[in-house]
């Protein structure tokens, strides 16, 4: 039961399906930001502003994306450097 389990997070929860989440969300959310400034009415300050936070916003999203990807990889790889280690006769 514990394999499936393992298996079954690692897929839905995996490097591949957060990055893809996250950068999805970032740009949803630019998107509907983007859509929806002219109904607010703002002046061009304010709609510049709030532009330059949605593109900050989506930047961030896809940007932990790609960290989250790389702890990920870097945790295989040590890992595998353990195992090895592991596997050596001491002398």
């Amino acid at each position: 039961m514990t394999v499936l389990r393992r298996v079954f997070l690692s897929h839905l929860f995996g490097e591949s399906v957060i990055q893809v989440v996250l950068t999805a969300v970032g740009v949803f959310t630019f998107l509907a930001g983007i859509l929806y400034l002219p109904s607010l009415g703002p002046t061009r300050m304010e709609g510049f502003i709030f532009m330059l936070l949605l593109a900050v916003f989506a930047l961030l999203c896809a940007t932990f994306g790609q960290l989250v990807v790389l702890a990920e990889r870097l945790e295989g790889r040590a890992h595998k450097i353990a195992e090895s280690a592991s596997d050596r006769p001491r002398e």
